[in-house]
């Protein structure tokens, strides 16, 4: 994915939305190309065995985020954070 998102800036698409699961988002964090993410948090709860919301490769270095934005609708947070 890393070499995907270099390959599309030099091709002038410097402005990508990527959709996808856990896999797909903890290799975007592990090559260091993740500068926004939207989180939609739902009002409910439940129980089993959960995994995180990205998962792949450890990053030595935490990747800081902060939020820029948030939307509430019908209990429903919408939110986005920007690479701080």
């Amino acid at each position: 994915p890393g070499r995907a998102v270099h390959a599309l800036a030099e091709l002038g698409y410097t402005r990508l939305l990527t959709e996808g699961g856990p896999r797909l988002l903890g290799q975007l964090i592990a090559a260091d190309v993740l500068d926004e993410l939207c989180l939609t948090i739902s009002p409910m709860l439940t129980a089993g065995d959960a995994q995180r919301i990205a998962g792949g490769p450890s990053v030595t270095l935490p990747r800081r985020f902060t939020l820029s934005s948030m939307v509430e609708e019908d209990g429903f947070l919408f939110t986005r954070y920007r690479r701080a």
